[in-house]
């Protein structure tokens, strides 16, 4: 693809989409570690499994569209931004 518009935002996208499959999981560990009741879990890999063991691994991934739709457009706006005012400060 050239260099333009809508690489660059194609690309954010990307970026945001992964970004949301590679931190859901942790952020969804880290929410059940903050609300559990005492004893529930011995730290966040002992949370993991748990979860992956009694729900499936899908579990860890509740909550993907909502993190999709706050990260990608973020993404987007931020480094298409970013790359706007690069070319400007270029021909500068």
């Amino acid at each position: 693809m050239e260099d333009g518009l809508g690489t660059h935002v194609a690309a954010s996208f990307a970026a945001g989409f992964v970004a949301s499959v590679a931190s859901n999981p942790i952020d969804v560990i880290k929410t059940r570690v903050m609300n559990m009741k005492v004893g529930a879990y011995n730290g966040a890999l002992d949370c993991a499994m748990k979860t992956v063991k009694a729900e499936g691994p899908l579990a860890l991934y509740k909550g993907f569209i909502p993190t999709v739709s706050r990260q990608g457009p973020f993404t987007v706006v931020l480094f298409v931004t970013l790359e706007q005012v690069r070319k400007l400060l270029k021909e500068f």
